[in-house]
């Protein structure tokens, strides 16, 4: 803020003294001696007071032989800006160098000139706002607290008022903060639900120091009604008592608790479930791992005594057990992204006969080594959205699973059609078969179906499960039909999307 210079004469001067040592401001006068030449002429009582200097210290001291270097600096400018403009100057400063050591300050000052048309003193007022600032300070800090917390919370007054409300409360209700300051809880109440005296009740006894607990129905600004669970304590706001109220809706809990046990009682079937699925799991992985060991032992310790074709046959056992627990690994990890949330879905355009065929060179010396026929029959140019990742594992397992239960000269056949809005991807063979009783165990986490394959190929049951699960995050599902002796049809069913 800026003013034009004020001009006294020797007369006004009288009264000066006076006023310095009868006013709370902290006033100074300021001689102007020349160019950076300031020279302190009076203070008043009060600015001895707050700085806790002696007369001597300040009174006809030069800036210089008062101020540290820094400062004098920094006042220098001021000074020199107020001398050139002749106008006034207020603003806040910080008064470190001083015997108080630390002082916030509001700072006027304005130009005089005493019997001269030049300017030739500096009045000074300063007001302490060291405690206000503190406050502010602590106020803003509060403020920043106070919203960040997400649930609902109220301060009331003694007749309940609100006095402030944070964005928690703001979100619950969807009003502004203005609607609520000054009202009472009785305008965000459920018609008819409440008993409003013995809310006031409560907040009466918060203000004992008894702290309440209490359920509400509060109506939202669009005219929802909502449980809410309300606890008020006694408080301090900006220097008077008051009433601290949290809220959290409750509208779940309450209108689910029934829905609530059973899902506590699926959970805990779920996860006992699962506890029995990895103890089989376990087993499984401890079978090749055997194997492994056992065929090695074999080899490091009688190795100088096998032929070539013994070794080689050693060899191909390892091999197999080897494989068997990267694909048994494999199926877990992924199942564990897909139930622990950490494999992300990013459907794509999939050109279905590409994929397809890949796969199946993947898998082409195992059909050549069984003697099957493994024909892709996805028309070219085939086209869906799916995540391709998740995509690429059904088919490897479906494939995989249909070489394992197919004998030698047999066949497997991975077709396509589109049924009632699905892609249908069908991986067919002639192999042994599943028993109806078995194809209910095949998608279930808690039951345990996994049998020898025709060249004796061991397995754990899991990649169906893993179908099943992958097929379900791309929107779709997977199913079966088999017999006995006569082979195996699994269909994986993809959404069609446009």
């Amino acid at each position: 803020m800026r003013a034009k210079k004020t001009e006294v004469n020797t007369s006004n001067l009288f009264n000066l003294e006076f006023i310095f040592n009868n006013v709370t401001d902290l006033i100074f006068l300021v001689k102007i001696e020349g160019k950076d030449k300031y020279r302190f002429e009076s203070v008043n009582n009060s600015y001895l007071e707050h700085t806790k200097m002696k007369k001597e210290d300040i009174i006809g001291k030069t800036f210089e032989e008062v101020l540290t270097p820094n400062v004098f600096e920094k006042v220098k400018k001021i000074y020199e800006n107020i001398i050139k403009t002749g106008e006034t100057v207020v603003n806040e400063e910080l008064w470190e160098d001083i015997p108080a050591k630390r002082l916030d300050v509001e700072v006027k000052l304005s130009p005089v000139s005493i019997n001269s048309k030049k300017i030739t003193h500096i009045l000074g007022s300063a007001r302490d706002i060291t405690e206000r600032k503190k406050r502010k300070e602590m106020q803003i800090g509060y403020k920043v607290l106070f919203d960040a917390v997400t649930e609902a919370i109220y301060i009331q007054d003694k007749e309940g008022k609100f006095l402030d409300v944070n964005k928690g409360a703001l979100n619950m209700y969807g009003y502004k903060r203005e609607d609520f300051i000054g009202n009472t809880p009785e305008f965000l109440s459920a018609s008819g639900k409440n008993d409003l005296e013995a809310t006031i009740e409560h907040v009466k006894k918060a203000f004992t120091g008894e702290t309440q607990m209490f359920y509400w129905w509060g109506r939202r600004k669009n005219g929802e009604d909502f449980p809410k669970e309300v606890i008020l304590n006694k408080t301090n706001f900006l220097g008077e008592e008051a009433v601290i109220a949290t809220a959290r809706d409750i509208s779940d809990r309450f209108q689910n608790e029934e829905k609530q046990k059973e899902y506590t009682l699926e959970l805990k079937e779920l996860n006992d479930a699962k506890d029995k699925f990895f103890s089989i799991i376990a087993h499984d992985l401890r079978s090749p791992f055997n194997g492994l060991l056992g065929f090695s032992k074999v080899l490091s310790d009688e190795f100088d005594e096998l032929t070539n074709d013994e070794i080689k046959e050693y060899i191909s056992y390892v091999y197999s057990s080897a494989k068997n627990v990267f694909n048994l690994i494999e199926n877990l990890l992924q199942w564990s992204r897909i139930q622990t949330g950490r494999m992300e879905f990013q459907p794509i355009r999939i050109d279905l006969y590409e994929l397809v065929f890949k796969v199946v060179n993947l898998f082409t010396s195992v059909a050549i080594e069984k003697h099957i026929s493994l024909r892709n029959g996805i028309p070219m140019n085939t086209v869906v959205k799916a995540d391709q990742n998740m995509l690429n594992s059904i088919i490897q397992n479906l494939i995989a699973n249909a070489l394992k239960f197919t004998s030698h000269g047999g066949a497997v056949d991975i077709g396509y059609d589109v049924v009632d809005g699905f892609h249908n991807v069908i991986v067919t063979d002639n192999g042994v078969g599943i028993s109806k009783e078995n194809q209910k165990k095949l998608f279930r986490i808690d039951s345990h179906y996994s049998t020898i394959g025709t060249a004796n190929e061991e397995g754990t049951g899991l990649g169906l499960i893993l179908c099943r699960e992958l097929a379900e995050q791309n929107g779709g599902g997977i199913e079966v039909d088999s017999n006995i002796e006569k082979g195996s049809r699994f269909t994986v069913k993809l959404p069609v999307i446009n």
